[in-house]
């Protein structure tokens, strides 16, 4: 071990330090023989660090021509039994995804669905999936490693649970397969040794690259992660391969939090610091190995009211019968434009009926024009209904299915933006300018002011409709509700939008939106902030003013 990497154990030691759970991680530099840990070899649950392992055991069959990528298999009803993580939950039934791409949705949007098809993909040309997968691991030396799930249902699991019938790994075993991956990735002889060739260890980088909900990467700007995460009832984890600019590999890394409090002594939840943690770590990362400079962090937490101003002066925000800074002031729509447009489509239906059982496809044509969203990172033609689609902006902000709603909508004669302005004119401060043409999910262009925003949600509310069984199931959001109280998939209800919090490198002249619904002890209330062009940790602000709004609802001043 190299002086330089006892070093990166202590200041990875104190960072764990000041959190209140227990961090077991391993690093490995890829640049030499030399790694560095912590409790390294400690069974865990696994959760969804396994699809790493599925997906390069399902690859090596591909290798040795027993499955084939270009292979279509259908989603059906019985595989949605259960399934709390993913975005193939909530379309309609009969969809239908090549091998690759749902791969690829497993490892993006960790979807079970998909796992699932995996598994029977594998299943069906060994006789035993878990056996092969089992022995694939065996092999490469990940010897605490144990498959005993297709689909675990960790939405039943309570806190306390034992891990004994559970798929279990370590962060040594996950540092050491992402090692070899990532030396697969640019030697034949290594690839070979995983079952595979080159081309198909770059295709898995490359679908670890496009997490839906990166934590490693969300602050690093030279190079990148291929990551992927795991979210447990009472631990998070996060495993990963750093690249530099070069897209070369030059660390394997793997971080297991483990015995998370559900709820810290100041009211905030334990995921929040848990989350804040993986974030500083990725960036002491690429400081250490790409030469990068941390910045300061803002921390998730309760925030009392009176002190919003202070804490958050640039945001804008108002709460629905409550504290409001600056709720008349004109803003772009930057993240919520979708809520308009779907808005705009309910109204529509009157005059169509039948409009959301419609079918569209979803083609290489409109991914191009996406710059957003799971579903442009797929191959195929994907075949959807008017009322996926919408779903689809809705909850993951998916550029390639709003474009193929625009295209529907033209060739359907539907002038959606005279309707929006017809439909929304009772809102005197927003104004729709436009549909998008290179797509971030939203539909619509224009501007609009919190107050507006409070207005749409209390519609929502009390028409108790379509647009609000749209928002009760955005996919791992990032904007207000990103904060509040809960553990593992258990959240208190809320219903919201796929925002632009965790997009960080487009449409930076716009600034970031967000809005909620929040159940509270004093019935549903909306919520919505704008946080102008240039601020700092968005997320983390957002889901501050989202969790102070939810804790504070017998407070007056609120």
């Amino acid at each position: 071990m190299t002086q330089n990497l006892n070093l990166l154990k202590q200041r990875i030691s104190d960072v764990a330090e000041i959190y209140p759970f227990t961090l077991h991680w391993q690093v490995r530099d890829l640049t030499s023989d030399d790694l560095v840990g912590q409790s390294e070899r400690t069974v865990l649950g696994s959760f969804s660090t396994r699809k790493v392992s599925v997906l390069m055991a399902c690859l090596a069959l591909v290798k040795s021509e027993k499955l084939n990528l270009t292979t279509s298999y259908a989603i059906s009803p019985e595989l949605k039994d259960g399934v709390q993580a993913g975005i193939m939950r909530n379309l309609s039934s009969g969809v239908e995804l090549n091998l690759q791409d749902h791969l690829a949705q497993m490892m993006i949007t960790s979807d079970n669905i998909c796992t699932q098809i995996i598994f029977q993909a594998i299943e069906e040309v060994t006789g035993d999936a878990l056996q092969w997968i089992n022995d694939y691991c065996s092999q490469l030396g990940l010897h605490d490693t144990l498959h005993r799930e297709v689909f675990p249902r960790s939405a039943e699991l309570s806190w306390s649970h034992s891990i004994d019938s559970m798929t279990v790994t370590s962060a040594h075993d996950q540092a050491l397969l992402l090692e070899l991956l990532a030396r697969g990735y640019s030697d034949e002889p290594t690839a070979v040794e995983l079952g595979l060739d080159t081309e198909l260890c770059a295709l898995a980088v490359e679908l670890m690259s496009h997490l839906f909900t990166p934590v490693l990467g969300a602050r690093v700007h030279r190079g990148h992660f291929a990551e992927k995460n795991g979210r447990g009832i009472r631990g998070l984890s996060q495993v990963g391969i750093l690249l530099d600019d070069q897209d070369q590999p030059v660390a394997s890394v793997a971080f297991f939090a483990e015995a998370i409090p559900i709820e810290l002594f100041d009211g905030t939840p334990g995921r929040a610091r848990a989350i804040e943690c993986f974030v500083k770590l990725g960036e002491l990362l690429e400081e250490f190995f790409l030469d990068g400079t941390p910045s300061e962090l803002a921390e998730r937490q309760v925030i009392e009211p009176d002190y919003w101003e202070q804490e958050y002066g640039e945001l804008l925000c108002a709460v629905e019968g409550g504290r409001a800074i600056n709720e008349h002031m004109v803003f772009p729509f930057s993240g919520v434009g979708k809520l308009f447009f779907a808005y705009t489509l309910v109204a529509i239906e009157q005059e169509h009926p039948g409009l959301f059982n419609n079918p569209l496809q979803i083609t290489s044509q409109h991914r191009a024009l996406a710059g957003s969203g799971p579903l442009r990172y797929l191959t195929g033609i994907t075949k959807l209904t008017v009322d996926d689609a919408v779903a689809q902006m809705i909850q993951t902000g998916d550029g390639a299915a709003t474009m193929a709603l625009l295209d529907f909508l033209e060739k359907s004669d539907i002038n959606i933006i005279d309707a929006a302005r017809r439909v929304l004119g009772h809102l005197e401060n927003t104004t729709v300018t436009g549909v998008e043409d290179w797509s971030m999910g939203e539909g619509f262009t224009g501007t609009t002011t919190a107050a507006d925003i409070l207005i749409l949600l209390r519609q929502i509310i009390e028409n108790n409709g379509r647009l609000k069984a749209w928002t009760s199931a955005v996919f791992e959001p990032a904007g207000l509700a990103n904060a509040l109280p809960g553990y593992g998939p258990h959240t208190v209800e809320h219903w919201t939008v796929s925002g632009w919090a965790r997009i960080y490198s487009q449409k930076l002249d716009q600034g970031r939106t967000s809005a909620l619904i929040l159940q509270r002890a004093d019935g549903l209330v909306g919520l919505a902030a704008h946080a102008p062009v240039g601020t700092q940790d968005v997320s983390a602000k957002f889901g501050s003013l989202g969790l102070s709004t939810y804790v504070s609802a017998n407070d007056e001043t609120v």
